[in-house]
């Protein structure tokens, strides 16, 4: 890529002597992060407008792209919207380099799913994926603009949180094969109902070019799916991958699959709750052509990121659960049904579910049923949503009060959950522990 592909891509007017066959470092939508020969996107979002930072950082770019004259020596590129230029430039680079796309969604477990089919791809082929957490209508173009040429398959993560988003993210990509993980309670604030998160969840079929769909076959909502080209995964025997001989705990999961007559044992490091993602993973990697013994082998020695799931030991003997990077009804279900089974003395610290809407009061106080099965507990509260749960508890306002009430505490050799949504900042909680 170089200026000429920006210039017929963003199909604006140049201005200040552009020359076309000029190479350029990456393009940036974040003034702070420009480095020399960058081309710089002003976009205009809630808190900032990207035009304010230019007669800071102009200098230092190669190319400015922008909704306004300016009045700069740099060359630049005047257009209509530069968030549809991100649109323009990312489409434009996908029809340059054709990888195959994979697109993936869901309300749980969307970033483990995309990791896990990431590391097992690349194992056969040149792989990219979303930087970072980005997978919405900013953080995708971001992703494209980075794209090499030699790369063969682009696993793209999307997001949404509300109608349209979805649709306007698969008609961007056009994925070749998609996989939509489960349905659940996240964002329900925004679309009253599972079965209209359904609806928009269904979205990225718009954009996808064959409509080749993988599902969790085990969901009450996707298990219904009608179309052609749909693969169904799960632990009941409606299902074409079928995961039998279930056994989990809170630390690892094994299961076996019969595949081409012959079973395997699936061994992961992953909870209960997200091995249907597992199931969508392996099936959607068999249809790839990886090899099972490749599948099994990366699954066995995968470890989740960071902040979701990490099993941290400190110098106190205690166990931390480290799952503070994102927060759902059925993700915290799922960890509270799994320390049922644990003996050890427990410290339970969590947060409220966020965007959950008018349902947030009925969902937070059914988590009273999950606590009191739970034995030899302390249970810290955070947040106003929480206060719904009566139950034996200490109720706090921020991840702050947390910290100052464990300094009079004494917690050795105890397993401890620190759970909630990234907005909380719960990490601080589990550097105090580390600490």
């Amino acid at each position: 890529m170089n200026i000429n592909d920006i210039l017929i891509a963003s199909n604006g007017k140049p201005y200040n002597k552009i020359n076309p066959n000029e190479k350029y470092n990456k393009i940036k939508i974040d003034s702070r992060k420009i480095e020399e020969n960058d081309i710089f996107i002003a976009i205009k979002g809630d808190k900032y407008d990207g035009h304010t930072f230019i007669k800071d950082i102009h200098n230092k770019t190669k190319l400015v792209i922008t909704e306004k004259k300016l009045n700069i020596k740099t060359p630049y590129i005047l257009v209509s919207s530069t968030k549809q230029t991100l649109n323009d430039i990312s489409k434009y680079i996908l029809k340059k380099y054709k990888p195959f796309i994979i697109g993936i969604t869901g309300s749980m477990g969307k970033t483990t799913t995309r990791d896990l089919l990431y590391n097992i791809l690349k194992e056969k082929y040149k792989v990219q994926t979303n930087e970072k957490n980005y997978n919405n209508d900013i953080g995708i173009p971001l992703t494209i603009f980075n794209l090499k040429k030699e790369t063969q398959i682009l696993v793209l993560e999307m997001g949404m949180n509300h109608y349209y988003e979805l649709e306007n993210l698969s008609k961007l990509v056009n994925p070749n094969i998609s996989l939509i993980t489960n349905i659940g309670s996240s964002h329900i604030g925004n679309f009253k109902s599972k079965e209209n998160i359904f609806k928009a969840k269904l979205e990225i079929l718009d954009g996808m070019k064959d409509k080749i769909l993988f599902v969790n076959g085990d969901d009450e909502y996707l298990k219904n799916i009608l179309i052609k080209n749909i693969h169904k995964s799960g632990f009941n025997k409606d299902n074409d991958l079928i995961g039998y001989d279930l056994k989990a705990n809170l630390y690892s999961s094994s299961f076996k699959i019969n595949y081409k007559n012959q079973e395997y044992l699936i061994e992961t490091n992953l909870p209960k709750h997200l091995l249907n993602n597992v199931l969508n993973v392996i099936n959607t990697s068999l249809y790839l052509n990886i090899d099972i013994n490749t599948i099994t082998k990366v699954l066995k020695n995968y470890k989740p990121f960071e902040n979701r799931m990490n099993i941290i030991k400190d110098k106190n003997n205690n166990t931390i659960i480290n799952d503070c990077y994102n927060n759902s009804f059925e993700s915290l279900t799922g960890v509270l049904e799994l320390l049922q089974n644990e003996n050890q003395k427990k410290l339970l610290i969590l947060g409220d579910i966020k965007e959950l809407g008018s349902k947030s009061k009925e969902l937070h106080k059914k988590l009273e049923t999950y606590l009191n099965k739970i034995d030899n507990k302390e249970t810290i509260l955070v947040g106003e949503e929480m206060k719904e749960i009566n139950t034996n508890s200490i109720y706090l306002n921020n991840y702050k009060e947390v910290t100052n009430y464990l300094k009079n505490k004494n917690i050795k050799d105890t397993l401890i959950l620190i759970k909630a949504s990234h907005s909380l900042h719960f990490e601080n909680i589990v550097k105090y522990f580390i600490n």
